[in-house]
């Protein structure tokens, strides 16, 4: 099985000069955090656009917490794509082979990762099968489902609209919206929902897992209708339930406020001016050269339906860069000022969260001072970090491992351990609900208080 790596000089990071690419690796060395974008990896594959059939999955559901499982026809093409351990040399190289290792053959097809160290990319890697139907291999440049991290994009769009003034956190937005949609609220408490309860989770909408992962609606707009009209579990503000009906809605409030597309409003207001030129919004079966298929099951409408909360695909570099993007500290273009991050990473006053996590505005946040998001979809889990310590890694993967897509974390760190580089400590306690960040916990609540911008 072909693996592709990609490795730049680390320096003083590691102590190993400049480090070789891996077997079968693409393009050499190079400094790829720099602004103006990086090098591109496979970019003939991306020259054309080319239809395939996905595989069946087993998966009814999709949903954050749900196990996916591939079977069937998707089975076999598991086990032929089963590689001995990656072929890497170079300081990334026991890195890569343990976190293939733990990964492909055990549930995933294939896998792609990438890491930065203090806003510079490092290391990218991916190991397995792309597209099980043409057999391509996965490289860096391989486009992933994204899944619920597109709701950092959403989330950091509209904080950008509030940071210019055309939003404010306590707006209700949601009366307008009905109204524009046809859409009779049946529950009053609906208008009162605000901005800020639809980025935190706390708008009291429920899951509605068989509105998006069960064909309940075939677009974003369908299942807004669904939302708007339905009720809420209780008064909003009073209750923690993440739901992809409140990021589903807040890329229509994107297109009410702008006038513009859901999509191109994300490309130009945040995924351009950071350099990054391959991400897009993708349907359930529309895999094009370059995007990898993950197994899905036939007549499922989920990516059409998550709009907003899920509907992105892109790489691992990708999600780094966008991640980084958001530490004012770190180089190049920032979408948001470092006091608006900071207000994206305060828990929800009031709100009771499981112990050494809570979610903030469209992140989710540790009480070890990382931050970050997941996503999980049919046979897709995906998941980045930004540490304290300058590092920032994201991995992608197709297929159904780790069945909680946590656990990816658990990888990483192990992987991480073998070249040097140890998980951050728990540094304090999660805050009281909604409380500032006390001097002794600013890793915990954003970047540091000497960050400017």
């Amino acid at each position: 099985m072909p693996t592709h790596t990609r490795s730049v000089a680390l320096g003083a990071i590691l102590g190993v000069g400049l480090l070789a690419a891996g077997i079968g690796a693409v393009g050499g060395s190079a400094l790829l955090g720099a602004p103006g974008g990086s090098p591109k990896v496979g970019a003939a594959a991306r020259s054309s656009s080319t239809a395939v059939a996905l595989l069946p999955g087993s998966d009814t559901t999709g949903t954050e917490s749900t196990t996916t499982t591939i079977d069937g026809a998707s089975s076999s093409a598991l086990g032929a794509a089963t590689p001995p351990p990656a072929a890497s040399t170079g300081a990334f190289a026991a890195f890569d082979k343990t976190l293939s290792s733990r990964l492909i053959g055990h549930g995933d097809l294939a896998v792609s990762v990438a890491v930065a160290r203090n806003g510079q990319l490092i290391h990218e890697a991916a190991f397995g099968v792309a597209n099980p139907t043409t057999g391509a291999a996965a490289a860096p440049s391989s486009r992933f489902r994204l899944a619920s991290n597109s709701k950092m994009l959403t989330a950091i769009v509209i904080m950008e609209l509030v940071q210019s003034g055309r939003l404010a956190l306590n707006d209700r937005p949601l009366p307008a919206l009905a109204a524009d949609l046809g859409v009779a609220v049946q529950d009053p408490r609906v208008a009162s929902v605000t901005v800020r309860q639809l980025l935190s989770h706390t708008s009291g909408f429920p899951e509605y897992d068989h509105t998006f992962f069960g064909g309940g609606a075939k677009n974003c707009t369908d299942a807004a209708r669904t939302g708007l009209s339905g009720h809420l579990l209780g008064p909003p503000g009073t209750v923690y339930r993440y739901s992809n009906m409140n990021f589903c809605v807040l890329g229509l409030v994107i297109e009410e406020v702008t006038g513009q597309h859901y999509e191109s409003v994300v490309q130009s207001r945040v995924l351009t001016p950071l350099g990054i030129d391959d991400m897009r919004m993708a349907g359930t079966y529309d895999v094009r050269a370059g995007d990898v298929a993950h197994p899905t099951t036939a007549g499922r409408y989920f990516m059409e339906a998550l709009g907003g909360a899920g509907a992105w695909i892109g790489t691992a570099a990708d999600l780094v860069r966008i991640v980084d993007g958001l530490d004012t500290s770190r180089p190049g273009w920032h979408p948001l000022a470092t006091g608006t991050v900071r207000r994206m990473l305060l828990a929800e006053p009031g709100i009771p969260y499981t112990a050494g996590q809570w979610y903030g505005l469209g992140l989710r946040v540790w009480a070890d001072g990382t931050w970050g998001h997941t996503g999980t979809v049919q046979n897709a889990r995906s998941m980045v970090i930004r540490r304290p310590d300058g590092i920032t890694w994201a991995v992608m993967v197709s297929g159904n491992a780790p069945s909680n897509t946590d656990q990816l974390r658990t990888r990483m760190d192990a992987a991480l351990a073998t070249i040097g580089i140890s998980p951050p400590p728990i540094t304090a306690p999660p805050p009281a609900p909604g409380a500032p960040p006390s001097a002794s916990t600013t890793t915990v609540a954003g970047p540091p208080a000497t960050v400017g911008g």
